[in-house]
């Protein structure tokens, strides 16, 4: 298909989509997609700061008084049934876990050597627009980790996220998480 033809189908399908719908059906539909794409900015901001040990990255994912509980145990943080309330006891999560890493780095070990490379991947994630302000999220993520030579990447730990998420300040935040595994 030429550019042309499949702008062309693209425009078609969008007017399409359209036609039916009052103009207030419309602007709900192009809020929700708004919406949307927010709350996965603020979903990819969170990995972000855990991957990169960004404490105030990963803090400003979460409300002032968020409510952030493991129900399973993660290898990564190794809290179960732990709940850290506010940003300030979520930020501490970040900055411990660096401290620890150093500490691991430190003690020349190799077998206690922390992996190089830390990436958390989300999949099959739902986003429920359930109000104007409020919404909830839930997916699988999982910690791979390891380290280039040789391949060495492998599945440290899995899970569920259980996400509740509000609007404030114009802005889609995190106020309560449930890691389940």
């Amino acid at each position: 298909m030429t550019r042309m033809a499949r702008i062309c189908a693209i425009a078609i399908s969008i007017i399409a989509a359209g036609c039916g719908r009052t103009p207030d059906r419309q602007a709900a539909s192009f809020q929700n997609y708004i919406d949307r794409q927010a709350i996965e900015t603020t979903l990819v901001r969170y990995s972000t700061g855990l991957d990169t040990f960004d404490a105030d990255v990963y803090a400003s994912t979460f409300t002032e008084d968020a409510e952030f509980m493991m129900e399973g145990k993660d290898a990564e943080f190794m809290m179960e049934g732990k709940v850290f309330r506010g940003r300030d006891e979520i930020k501490k999560i970040i900055t411990d876990m660096k401290a620890s890493r150093a500490a691991r780095l430190a003690d020349k070990d190799p077998a206690n050597d922390p992996p190089p490379i830390m990436h958390h991947v989300m999949s099959n994630a739902v986003i429920d627009i359930v109000g104007a302000d409020s919404a909830r999220h839930h997916c699988y993520w999982m910690t791979v980790s390891g380290g280039p030579e040789l391949n060495s990447f492998r599945v440290a730990a899995e899970g569920r996220y259980e996400d509740e998420l509000v609007r404030r300040g114009g802005e889609w935040l995190i106020h309560r998480r449930k890691i389940v595994e």
